[in-house]
This record gives C-alpha cells, sequence and structure tokens, in this order.
C-alpha cells in the first residue's frame, strides 16, 4: 500500500507503507514475548523471593531481566532503562570500602557476561543474528585483561589490553589500555588475525558493584558513555578452561 505526502507546491513523494507496518508487526511480536517472559519470570521470582538479603533478591531480580532481555542483543531504549533500573537496585548495595579483600584480587579470573549495553561484540553479537559467549578474564599478576566472544569452538576474537587502577579510588576507577585484537580458529590458540590498535587507546572503567560472585561495571571515554554502557557479569570458567 502507498500514500502521497505533499512535500512542495510543485511535487509529490510516494511513500511506502510496508516498512512501517513491518515495524509495528516486529514491535508487537516483541511485546507479546516480552509479556510471556515477564509472566513466566514473575512466578520464578515469586518462588524465589525469599533469599537471605534483599541483596541477593535485587541480584536474582536482575539476572532473571538479562536473560528476558537476550544480554541486551536488539532491545529498545525503553527496554534498556528497565534494567538500568535493576541493575542500580543491585550497585545500591555496593560498598567498595566494607570488602574483605582488594577489588583487583576478587575481580582476578574469569567472568561471563550476562548482559551488555557497549557496542557488540561485547553482549555476545558478532553481526546481525551471529551471536556467541561473551567472557571477560582478569590476571592481576600481569595487570593484564581479555575481552572474549567465543562462537563454540570454531571462531574466537579476543581482545587484549592493559590496566591501570587510578590513585584514591578504592579500586574501583581503571583505566584500560587496548593492546589488540585477534582471531583464532577452531581449538589453535595462535591466532590467524592480529590487529594492533593506534597508541593510546584507552577507556575507563567504573566498578559499581563487585563480589565474589558477581561483577558491574560502567565503561567508556567520556562521563556520558561510562553512564550509558554497561556490563552485568556471573564468575564463571569458560568451557574451554574447564
Amino acid at each position: 500500500m502507498e500514500k502521497t505526502t505533499a512535500l512542495s507546491p510543485f511535487k509529490t513523494m510516494r511513500i511506502s507503507t510496508k516498512t512501517s507496518l513491518k515495524s509495528e508487526s516486529e514491535r508487537g511480536r516483541r511485546q507479546k514475548k516480552h509479556a510471556s517472559n515477564s509472566s513466566s519470570n514473575s512466578s520464578y521470582l515469586k518462588t524465589n523471593n525469599n533469599r537471605s538479603s534483599p541483596l541477593e533478591n535485587a541480584k536474582d531480580e536482575l539476572e532473571v531481566l538479562c536473560v528476558q532481555m537476550n544480554k541486551g542483543i536488539d532491545i529498545s531504549e525503553r527496554e534498556k532503562e528497565e534494567v538500568d533500573e535493576r541493575v542500580k537496585n543491585v550497585e545500591k548495595y555496593y560498598q567498595s570500602s566494607l570488602m574483605s579483600s582488594t577489588m583487583e584480587n576478587v575481580a582476578n579470573g574469569y567472568w561471563r557476561v550476562i548482559y551488555s549495553t557497549a557496542p557488540p561484540p561485547s553482549n555476545g553479537q558478532l553481526f546481525g543474528p551471529i551471536c556467541g559467549t561473551a567472557f571477560q578474564s582478569i590476571d592481576k599478576e600481569e595487570k593484564t585483561y581479555e575481552n572474549v566472544l567465543a562462537l563454540g569452538n570454531w571462531l574466537t576474537l579476543r581482545l587484549k589490553a592493559t590496566y591501570e587502577i587510578l590513585e584514591n579510588t578504592n579500586e574501583t576507577r581503571w583505566t584500560v589500555s587496548f593492546r589488540s585484537i585477534q582471531v583464532e580458529l577452531f581449538e589453535k590458540k595462535e591466532p590467524v588475525f592480529v590487529k594492533a590498535f593506534p597508541k593510546g587507546t584507552t577507556r575507563e572503567w567504573l566498578t559499581t558493584f563487585q563480589d565474589d560472585e558477581w561483577r558491574i561495571v560502567r565503561a567508556g571515554r567520556t562521563k556520558e558513555e561510562i553512564s550509558k554502557n554497561v556490563f552485568v557479569m556471573r564468575r564463571e570458567k569458560p568451557w574451554w578452561e574447564t
């Protein structure tokens, strides 16, 4: 179906309504799926709403929503705001000064990314419908970290970087310097492609929640980016390390 819209007294332009109808259909499908998931997840939360503390309940609610939102892949701004509200509900319980160990000690190791609003492949999306599993690895001895996107055992993208902890921040602020990105095929550790980042390519990490099992980081180059780009992670060793 087409309609004409007057742009001036002298000409008109034909505008197809097919795209808008398709968008409306897609939006309706997502809303229906969201409602269905909300119903099943609310049942889960009701069953598990007797945890030992409000913090544990807040974590449960956040984890369910992260799963429901498909790790942040192709979600709307409204849905991002909904998740961010749950993220903040966990962040409010965090007090880095009360940690039994240093931030770096607790953060050391592997973390699975269960949700991110940072650009792909941070949330596990490679391109289009092709998605994998995203991990973050921190090595406190070498002062290095890696962002890893694995598509099964046949393709791995690995971003390598170093970090520096900023002083007088209770270890919550780190400056991260990107070094290289590499591609590995199958289970070979030798990369088939390596590209170095330009010198001085950095980001700032702000850790807003950290314990033995959960890690929430906001990251970016500017204050606005840091407020928008969030990573929600759970401690998990990847299958290639087990």
